[in-house]
């Protein structure tokens, strides 16, 4: 794999919907608090944008100064203290592209699953792949075996009994205790460009599922989903033969949803679908009803006259343009990226996953 210069942040708030009101934050009701508080933003905000940091501010004099439990301004202080101290320690590496590893703390080395965790995470990484564990034991501490400290990130869980890092990342400046476990899944999944599930339980269900769930509803940036399977065994099959029998066959699901899956029998065919996935994809981004894709090479007359046939569906204006560039990018850094752009009909991410598919066809 070819990395990238610079790589735009992953999508976790759903720009998409960014035009729509932001809630509290903006006034105390006090006139003088309100002019000490514009004073201190503007003071500390740097380059960040000035209202963003005046919300931040504000919003913990309203809780401080509200009825709200103590335990519940405890628990806001913790969430924001987790989200900040990760979003430094992975700031370094932000644009080295990351993939996400779950799977079962239970499983011992001499496991077929182990050995193949393993195995993977030392393939991706000789590929210039940086992975994320929960860094803890069984197939996390495998994929950060593969990966060697150098190439491993471990986003631990502090427990009510006692859980430590595995050895690869303990003491490592990439590994990190969080205390709740929805601000690590929220790292986890922002902070990633592909998942790889190994044989897990409950834990490794709840990740799973909900990874689906926001890419289903268009809450997190798309990026490949592989369910690796164990040598000679069929978990992730049969997990989907489940799928299949009692959620697609109800209507539950639709059809294309099965497309954001991938379930894989080795380790070089599970990194060979990420590879694929950024063969000429980059990243994509909104502007109102507009969606731009961006890709590392034009394509072919062919294959946008392709594009326009299969997806007229998901494209209703059928306003599919292809630009050289776009000095309007977002992500200045990236405005000399050629691009699709369209009218995208909201609701159906899973065909928008298998328009990325056709897009790395070309």
């Amino acid at each position: 794999m070819t990395q990238p210069d610079f790589l735009p942040v992953r999508d976790l708030d759903s720009r998409a919907i960014r035009h729509l009101p932001k809630r509290g934050g903006v006034s105390s009701g006090d006139v003088d608090v309100d002019a000490q508080l514009n004073e201190v933003a503007q003071k500390i905000c740097g380059r960040h944008d000035v209202a963003v940091v005046k919300r931040l501010l504000g919003a913990a004099l309203d809780a401080a100064a509200g009825d709200i439990d103590e335990h519940d301004l405890e628990m806001m202080s913790r969430t924001l203290d987790e989200m900040l101290a990760a979003d430094k320690m992975f700031l370094p590496y932000r644009n080295v592209r990351k993939i996400t590893c779950f799977g079962s703390a239970r499983i011992k080395e001499d496991d077929p699953a182990y050995q193949q965790a393993r195995q993977f995470a030392q393939l991706a990484a000789k590929q210039g792949y940086m992975i994320i564990t929960g860094g803890g034991p069984g197939i996390m501490q495998a994929c950060n075996e593969g990966a060697t400290e150098h190439f491993s990130f471990g986003l631990n869980i502090m427990l009510p009994y006692e859980q430590r890092a595995n050895h690869v990342v303990e003491g490592s400046e990439k590994m990190m205790n969080f205390y709740y476990f929805y601000t690590r899944k929220l790292n986890f999944l922002k902070q990633t460009d592909a998942l790889v599930a190994f044989p897990g339980g409950f834990g490794t269900m709840d990740e799973i599922y909900e990874c689906i769930t926001l890419m289903q509803t268009g809450k997190s940036t798309l990026f490949p989903i592989v369910l690796l399977d164990p040598p000679g065994e069929t978990f992730w099959g049969r997990w989907e033969h489940f799928i299949r029998k009692e959620l697609l066959a109800a209507g539950l699901i639709s059809p294309e949803d099965l497309s954001l899956l991938y379930v894989s029998k080795s380790p070089e065919d599970a990194l060979s679908v990420i590879e694929r996935f950024y063969s000429c994809f980059h990243s994509y981004y909104f502007s109102g009803e507009l969606v731009s894709i961006r890709t590392m090479r034009e394509l072919s007359v062919k294959t946008l006259d392709w594009i326009r046939k299969t997806f007229a569906d998901l494209i209703p204006k059928a306003d599919l343009a292809q630009l050289s560039c776009d000095v309007t990018d977002p992500e200045p850094r990236l405005a000399q990226l050629p691009r699709l752009r369209f009218t995208l009909r909201r609701g159906n991410y899973a065909r928008l996953r298998e328009l990325i598919d056709a897009i790395n066809d070309d």
